[in-house]
Order: structure tokens, then C-alpha cells, then sequence
């Protein structure tokens, strides 16, 4: 038996029956119905504490595929994300060179982070201490990271209007100053790249192993 209970369990009962034989031992019709009641009794209650137990681990159970479910469904969300900005722009990030900016304007999912935003809570039911502190961060992270790539898009767009409609004789001051900005935007991404770099190779095999060492079910 997996939960280990059943078999101390079942010796407690042989010992009871045995004990309660040796004090009365059955000599009459009356012993034979007080026996009945007594195994009858001791049934019911073994009954119940079988039932208590199962409904217990189902319970853990399910709550233990909820769990599984949702790690499994982070680690495809936050893998293809990566994968899809290591594809599509990540050369652009680390390939900046010293004050250097990101001039492209960077396509963005407004719903980045669907899965994670909606089930944020069952990080919590995780019972590796690790995997829960490295979720968290790795999603902190990234969230910053394209809040920050947004942000740089606002100021490419607002460059590139700003050379098309301004034509006053400070206008290169100007830019520059918009370019600047732009810079401490591109040193920022770079660190941030490195950060997220370091996050994802540390917690995609940690959810791997996580899933493969969870008990069949």
C-alpha cells in the first residue's frame, strides 16, 4: 500500500479481536450477537477511516495535477516567449554597442504573460522553495524588461515624428538630448538581456526536472 497506513492498521484490528476473544470467548447465542455487533461496529469504523483516507488523497491528488498543470503551462508560455524574442530581437539588444540605442520599434503582445497573470496564485502551491523563488523572478524580470522595450518604442516613435515636424534651430540639440535618453534606454536593455539570460538557464531545467519527478497519478 502506497500511503502505509492499511497494514498497521489491519494488524491493530487482529490484535483487538484477538484480545477481545481471549476476554470472551463466544459460549452462547447471546456472545454469538454481542460478537456480531462488535465486528459490525469495528467494520463501520474502519469503513470510515478507509474512506476519510481515500477522499484525502484524492484531494492531494488533485491538487498536486492542478499544480503540475500549471508549472507545465508557465514552462510553455515563458519558453516560447524567450524563444521568440531570442529569435526576433535579442541580436539586436546585445549587439549594441557602447552608447549605442535600440532604433527599431520592437513588436510587443499586450497579453505577454495570459497564463502566469491568471493562476499567479498556484506559484504559491509549489513545494520547491527554489522553483517558486525562480518563477517569480524570472517573470518580475521579464515584465520589466518589456515594459522597458515599450518605453523604447515611445521615445523611436517620438524621434522619428519629432525629425519629421521639428525644424527649429535648437532641433539637433534636441535630438541629441532624445538620443541620449535613448542610450541610458540601450545600457539598460543590455543588463536587462543578461539578467534574463541567466534566469532562464537556471529555470527551465529546474521546471523540467520538477514535472518529471512528480509521482504518477
Amino acid at each position: 500500500m502506497r500511503d502505509g497506513w492499511q497494514a498497521p492498521l489491519t494488524a491493530l484490528v487482529v490484535v483487538i479481536l484477538f484480545a477481545a476473544f481471549n476476554a470472551k470467548p463466544i459460549q452462547s447465542a447471546a456472545d454469538i450477537a454481542a460478537w456480531v455487533q462488535g465486528v459490525g461496529s469495528l467494520v463501520a469504523i474502519i469503513a470510515a477511516v478507509w474512506i476519510y483516507a481515500k477522499q484525502y488523497q484524492d484531494k492531494k491528488n488533485d491538487a498536486l495535477a492542478e499544480t503540475s498543470a500549471f508549472v507545465q503551462s508557465i514552462h510553455t508560455e515563458i519558453s516560447t516567449l524567450w524563444k521568440g524574442y531570442s529569435t526576433n530581437l535579442r541580436a539586436h539588444v546585445t549587439g549594441l554597442a557602447d552608447g549605442g540605442f535600440l532604433e527599431l520599434v520592437a513588436p510587443l503582445s499586450p497579453d505577454a504573460f495570459v497564463i502566469y497573470n491568471k493562476a499567479c496564485e498556484q506559484v504559491g502551491k509549489i513545494d520547491n522553495a527554489d522553483l517558486r523563488i525562480l518563477i517569480v523572478q524570472t517573470y518580475a524580470r521579464f515584465r520589466g524588461f518589456i515594459y522597458s522595450l515599450q518605453l523604447n518604442n515611445g521615445l523611436v516613435i517620438d524621434i522619428a515624428q519629432f525629425e519629421i515636424m521639428y525644424n527649429a534651430a535648437d532641433r539637433e540639440k534636441r535630438l541629441e538630448q532624445k538620443r541620449d535618453v535613448l542610450r541610458d534606454y540601450g545600457l539598460k536593455l543590455k543588463r536587462a538581456d543578461a539578467d534574463i539570460e541567466k534566469l532562464m538557464t537556471r529555470l527551465l531545467p529546474l521546471m523540467e526536472q520538477w514535472l518529471a519527478d512528480q509521482p504518477l497519478r
